[in-house]
């Protein structure tokens, strides 16, 4: 298959891999702007990128807060942590993970049992969040 219809939720399976495609997960998520949206911090063993579609908000990346908005790329190297401190819109997001290690469960890893918890993201729909050039 070469067309994922992630805007539906759809995501890359391992019987839907492109030939000679590094990538092995892909999808959209949704962080609702309503204060009831919740994330884990978390990092992986593989390389990510968030693609902004719409919305505004903080993400946290290996220690560094960063506001990002429609058009923003997020690369995660492989072993840094990552979460979405905050929205002001909704965010909308499409991601692609690739270059899956051997062995590797692909999915979210955490450092401590806290970071598993998913916290609610904070909603701040009058803050200034957004993309920063």
């Amino acid at each position: 298959m070469t067309v994922f219809h992630a805007a539906d939720r759809q995501r890359i399976t391992t019987a839907d891999l492109p030939d000679g495609s590094s990538v092995f997960s892909s999808g959209q998520f949704v962080i609702r702007a309503d204060g009831t949206a919740r994330f884990d911090r978390h990092y992986h063993d593989f390389p990510e990128l968030w693609m902004v579609a719409a919305g505004r908000g903080t993400v946290l990346v290996g220690g560094t807060e960063h506001q990002v908005g429609p058009g923003d790329i997020v690369y995660t190297a492989p072993g840094l942590e990552h979460d979405i401190l905050n929205v002001s819109d909704e965010l909308r997001v499409f991601w692609l993970s690739f270059d899956r290690p051997n062995g590797s469960a692909g999915a979210h890893l955490h450092r401590t049992p806290s970071d598993a918890a998913k916290h609610l993201v904070p909603a701040h729909p009058n803050t200034e969040a957004g993309h920063c050039g």
